[in-house]
């Protein structure tokens, strides 16, 4: 327990230092300008490679894909959910009810499902002509709701579909890898090489990183921050800035009473050999 609230005090009473230490150093530091330049070309050369060599990496790229869109799937819900209010079985379970903007947000959602459904490949704008469509629809429904409410419910519902899509083409690429030349163009599995050039070229560039670091960075940190200490060694004025605390005090207080105690005893040394002659 005592040892443990040493530790602790002494890692306080440096603890200015080491933040000094570290702002400085972190503000000096720069990457070295060559080895930036070899991992833009390392990063350019694995975004040019379309080559996907063997199963394994097609896999990991259908799966890195559809990670990313269920994270974007799970926002855009949200975000949908938000704007059209509570479900029937949240109502019933959590005695909610939908406000007037949210039953129009229902509304058109219902209405702009029924065109996404007539065309699949529709485009992310919707017409002016089927704008005025579905809020005359809806009217006839005996609800009216503003082409603004309307266009933003489009929005959310077309990026929420779109996402589905690219998440059931990626399902369907997964079996595909055989076939890719033509898969590419049938059921659009050129996003897989995207984000298979993307993969590549994080782990490229981590691994790159990595290397640069151990090899390189990490002895000239070393080296900039004995170069700091050694110059701050030199500043007596910011080391009592920075070097601070009752344990200092206590230090500074006890060399001077040996000090005291030093002059002492060798007054009394002076006076027992006057004594003694």
């Amino acid at each position: 327990m005592t040892t443990k609230k040493t530790d602790r005090e002494i890692g306080d009473l440096f603890q200015p230092l080491k933040a000094n230490v570290l702002e400085s150093v972190k503000a000096q530091h720069n990457w070295q300008t060559n080895a930036m330049k070899r991992l833009s070309v390392i990063q350019k050369n694995a975004l040019e490679d379309t080559a996907v060599t063997n199963k394994m990496q097609w896999d990991n790229s259908i799966s890195f894909m559809e990670r990313i869109l269920k994270e974007r799937i799970d926002v855009a819900t949200a975000d949908l959910e938000h704007c059209i209010g509570p479900s029937w079985t949240e109502r019933w379970t959590g005695w909610r009810s939908r406000s007037p903007l949210e039953s129009q947000c229902v509304a058109a959602k219902n209405e702009l499902e029924k065109l996404l459904i007539a065309d699949e490949a529709h485009g992310k704008q919707l017409e002016n002509d089927e704008l005025t469509t579905v809020r005359r629809n809806l009217q006839t429904q005996g609800v009216d709701v503003p082409y603004e409410i309307i266009s933003t419910v489009w929005q959310k519902l077309y990026k929420l579909t779109f996402l589905n899509r690219a998440i059931t083409s990626a399902q369907q690429c997964r079996k595909a890898f055989y076939h890719r030349s033509i898969a590419c163009n049938a059921v659009e599995c050129n996003d897989v090489v995207l984000f298979w050039r993307a993969t590549r070229m994080l782990e490229i560039t981590s691994n790159a990183l990595r290397l640069q670091i151990m090899n390189t960075e990490a002895q000239r940190l070393e080296q900039e921050v004995k170069q700091y200490l050694e110059d701050l060694s030199r500043d007596e004025e910011n080391k009592k800035k920075l070097i601070t605390g009752k344990r200092v005090e206590l230090a500074e207080e006890l060399r001077r009473v040996r000090s005291i105690q030093d002059r002492l005893d060798l007054f009394i040394r002076e006076l027992n050999k006057e004594q003694e002659s």
